[in-house]
């Protein structure tokens, strides 16, 4: 078995002032560049991720790169919506007006809507 100290996880931008000024400014997390020429963005509960930048070579995620969990979904968007940023739509997923895909079953998911940073890496957003 492995003895790890610590664990994070990661992902590429293709810039990365805009990325620090997404996560840090938009979004409101804690965010620093780190001696890497990267970011370090501080989680809830202690967890951290890594963004590298990949500069030409940067290709999005295709994948949810980070959920965010939001004590109101609708107050995120309006946040959001007011800093510039819109909710993603995608045609397989039932969203009201707003973007925002509702559930009234938990065992048929959450309710949750999806944004990019300005590198194209999905977040998404789910109401606790």
């Amino acid at each position: 078995m492995v003895t790890t100290l610590r664990s994070f996880s990661g992902f590429s931008v293709d810039d990365a002032d805009a990325a620090l000024h997404f996560y840090r400014d938009t979004l409101g997390l804690p965010a620093r560049e780190n001696a890497m020429g990267g970011l370090d963005i501080d989680l809830a509960e202690g967890a951290s991720v890594f963004v590298y930048p990949t500069g030409d070579a940067h290709a999005p995620a295709s994948y949810t790169v980070l959920n965010l969990v939001v004590p109101n979904i609708d107050e995120a968007v309006t946040e959001l919506e007011s800093a510039g940023v819109s909710l993603i739509r995608y045609p397989e997923f039932d969203q009201d007006e707003r973007g925002v895909s509702r559930s009234t079953d938990p065992s048929k998911g959450p309710t949750i809507g999806w944004i990019a940073d300005p590198a194209g890496n999905v977040i998404a957003l789910i109401q606790d």
